[in-house]
């Protein structure tokens, strides 16, 4: 399998997966099918290719490092990630624009983003969500009618 996306298009579907398949809310999916996404894998034997225990359930797996983030996502090659939790509603996505092949950087990029999005979600729990710059090379990006830098009237 494969994709294409940006950061935002990727943490946009996974919030549908943390929120009872709802975004903004509007439902996306049915509550039935964004729980069942939600299942916890009894299989965790090492994976044929990562050499380390993946607990794959329908495409998606429980944390590669047992207990760094709670939640369920897919760590991809070289370290794109996308992320839930429906315990917290919360949701992300990381995308870049290199290729680390061995296969080690994916598991890396998760272990160094799991701290930082542990306390983004709690600030947020307590402050509301921060605005987020755009960073890096600048692209265009069309959400329909909203104005630029908003998401569903929200800035971000």
């Amino acid at each position: 399998a494969n994709g294409v996306v940006t950061g935002r298009g990727l943490a946009k579907m996974y919030a549908a997966l943390a929120n009872d398949g709802r975004i903004d809310g509007k439902q996306y999916l049915s509550e039935e099918l964004a729980r069942g996404l939600t299942g916890q894998s009894r299989v965790k034997w090492p994976d044929a290719n990562m050499m380390v225990p993946m607990p794959f359930h329908l495409g998606y797996h429980e944390s590669p490092i047992p207990g760094l983030l709670s939640g369920f996502g897919h760590v991809g090659l070289g370290g794109t990630l996308g992320w839930a939790d429906p315990a917290t509603g919360s949701a992300f996505g990381f995308v870049h624009n290199r290729l680390l092949t061995p296969l080690l950087f994916d598991m890396g990029s998760f272990a160094g983003l799991a701290g930082p999005l542990r306390n983004a979600v709690e600030a947020a729990r307590h402050h509301g969500p921060l605005e987020a710059p755009r960073l890096g090379a600048g692209y265009t990006e069309t959400l329909g009618t909203l104005p630029r830098g908003s998401v569903s009237g929200r800035s971000v």
